[in-house]
């Protein structure tokens, strides 16, 4: 199922396609020289999907859109939102996580997300590299590189290799006023669920998420607590001057949450970070990234394809991705992308 592209997205996608043509055009020309019997043309609609005829070689197509790495949202992408109520089942489906396991010996498969590494650790065995806490901290993990044209940049000596976006000092002083916040709103708000978000080594907190989807009416937190909850966290930032300027809170728009960090970040730094790691040329690279929130908008615009995941009928995230599926058609859609020797069709969605 096709998203409901912004203008940005519709722009990029005719950038993206008038390139294809032009190394297709060129293509074309050596096109008795394939042996395959079966051809095809771009053909457009008003959503510029690509359809099969009968005028240029597969092979060629196939060829532009092979995806060489998989980045990936955690919470609501790979785990449904809903879970959430049940710890116990807060984790990735045996089927799905089965198939990112098997991707994973032949692309590089990564998670970028707002939890932590303490969070995450034992749930994404097949994750290459980590990016935790909005791309606060990216983790490097000890994996055997199955793929040898991918280099990853690590230490061979650790566990894992960590990385922060910002000095130590600075990530300790928000600290302090993070915890006093976390603090105030679990006594004054005895029903939400405050989420303290650590960095893995030092153990700095550095992120809190404020939580009330485990609650049946959510929705009305949503409309009537959250903004009230907002203006509280602008009042107690206003009263430490020094952390003024580095405190960041996001938001959204459906989402039962609210995020609050010790510094300023986003999943398009994360996504950055991630590749750097991988050591990828990116002219060379195409990327695939899943998300399913506005705060995954940002990693959306960098990847090559971008998919929006749906595992909550009850949220209508506005999410500037190509392409969407329903969480419950994931796996079946990432064995698909597997068997089709990880090159890219729109088809392969339906």
């Amino acid at each position: 199922m096709l998203a409901q592209d912004s203008p940005i997205i519709r722009l990029k996608k005719i950038v993206v396609y008038f390139k294809r043509i032009l190394t297709l055009m060129t293509s074309f020309v050596y096109a008795s020289n394939f042996r395959t019997k079966e051809f095809v043309r771009m053909s457009f609609d008003s959503r510029q999907s690509i359809t099969r005829s009968t005028l240029i070689p597969a092979t060629c197509l196939s060829l532009l859109m092979k995806i060489t790495a998989i980045l990936s949202d955690y919470d609501g992408t790979l785990c449904s939102t809903s879970n959430v109520k049940d710890i116990s089942s807060n984790k990735i489906p045996v089927e799905l996580d089965a198939t990112l396991s098997e991707i994973s010996k032949y692309i590089p498969v990564c998670v970028v997300s707002s939890k932590d590494f303490g969070f995450l650790c034992d749930k994404i065995t097949f994750a290459r590299i980590v990016s935790c806490i909005m791309g606060i901290e990216t983790i490097v993990l000890k994996r055997r590189v199955c793929n040898e044209s991918v280099h990853i940049k690590k230490d061979s000596d650790l566990l894992f290799d960590a990385h922060l976006i910002t000095d130590i000092d600075s990530l300790t002083d928000n600290s302090i006023l993070l915890t006093s916040l976390a603090k105030e709103i679990s006594q004054n708000f005895k029903e939400l669920a405050v989420d303290h978000k650590y960095t893995s080594k030092e153990r700095i907190l550095v992120g809190i998420t404020i939580d009330y989807r485990h609650l049946e009416d959510w929705l009305s937190y949503k409309t009537k607590l959250e903004p009230f909850l907002y203006e509280m966290i602008q009042q107690t930032k206003s009263q430490l001057s020094s952390s003024v300027s580095k405190l960041y809170v996001e938001t959204y728009c459906t989402h039962p949450f609210l995020d609050i960090y010790g510094i300023k970040c986003d999943k398009g730094s994360a996504f950055d970070s991630v590749l750097k790691l991988l050591d990828m040329d990116r002219s060379k690279n195409r990327i695939m990234y899943l998300g399913d929130s506005e705060n995954d908008n940002a990693a959306f615009a960098k990847a090559d394809v971008s998919i929006g995941v749906h595992s909550d009928e009850r949220l209508r995230a506005r999410l500037n991705c190509q392409y969407n599926v329903d969480f419950d058609r994931l796996s079946l859609f990432l064995r698909r992308l597997s068997h089709n020797n990880f090159e890219f069709s729109d088809k392969l969605i339906d």
